[in-house]
């Protein structure tokens, strides 16, 4: 079974919140952390999705041009990386439209597969799929079915999807979760890879294969650079962020050749081809 392997590209400060002095002042490490994450997956022959921000895009034209080269998918995470389910559709649609042209621009790519910021497309954001339908995006990949503070939608579909909206058909392919004890649980990725066990992760994953259900496994290539700097913001995100980040990189070693990956947009054609998805309705 073939796996998504995804990535939410941005620095470590672009994602946690904190005031934009601070994040206009911070020390920037992207080129370290992304390039690490990029020798480890070209050791394992691991092909992924790398979901963009507009503005690392446009700094870092030559990390992305390598993405690119070594047979990567590009994908886009937006501009300001702000909770989409507190923009307007105008402001989503504006700055969706400008990341999209600044990384199709700069990696040559047609950008085809979009990631929100904070997995933030949720009931109170239900219409961005409308607006990224607009824009020529095939998949999505920002619904997390589960209930948490800051995103989830806890009753949506567990398996990738067709949504219908009034902008046209686009293919929901929401993180990967499993009904346990009974609750449903993230499988792995992110925080959650770094503070499960990994003997509860390799269980989950060999759960989805035993399923014939693809995971959509994700990380952020800060979570392979421990020494980023501490600075303080709300507690709850504090947590996640910094949690056992010494852990990311032996573990994903050991996910990498134990399991196989491949970028979305594969996986979700070999999900349409060896069957068809179920629809739903905006």
């Amino acid at each position: 079974m073939t796996h998504a392997f995804t990535i939410d590209v941005e620095d470590w400060y672009q994602g946690i919140p904190i005031d934009a002095k601070t994040r206009c002042n911070a020390e920037r490490r992207l080129d370290y952390s992304c390039g690490r994450l990029l020798d480890l997956m070209a050791q394992h022959q691991v092909l992924g999705t790398f979901f963009i921000l507009g503005p690392v895009a446009k700094e870092h034209p030559g990390l992305i041009r390598r993405i690119v080269e070594a047979g990567h998918e590009v994908g886009c995470h937006g501009w300001s990386h702000d909770l989409v389910y507190e923009m307007t559709p105008n402001r989503f649609r504006t700055e969706t439209r400008q990341a999209q042209e600044t990384i199709a621009q700069i990696s040559g790519q047609q950008v085809a597969s979009y990631r929100a910021a904070y997995f933030s497309i949720t009931r109170r954001s239900w219409w961005a799929l409308e607006v990224l339908c607009e824009l020529g995006f095939g998949y999505d990949s920002s619904i997390f079915p589960v209930r948490n503070w800051r995103y989830g939608i806890p009753n949506f579909s567990v398996d990738p999807v067709h949504v219908h909206t009034p902008a046209g058909v686009i293919c929901e392919m929401p993180l990967s979760v499993r009904r346990l004890w009974g609750w449903q649980m993230p499988v792995t990725g992110g925080a959650y890879f770094r503070l499960y066990p990994y003997w509860f992760t390799r269980a989950n994953m060999h759960h989805c294969d035993q399923e014939n259900k693809p995971v959509i496994f994700y990380l952020h290539p800060w979570e392979l650079d421990p020494d980023h700097p501490r600075v303080v913001f709300d507690w709850r995100a504090f947590i996640t962020h910094y949690a056992l980040l010494g852990a990311t990189e032996p573990r994903l070693k050991r996910l990498m050749s134990e399991f196989h990956f491949g970028r979305l947009c594969d996986v979700a054609a070999a999900i349409e081809v060896k069957n068809a998805m179920s629809e739903l309705p905006m």
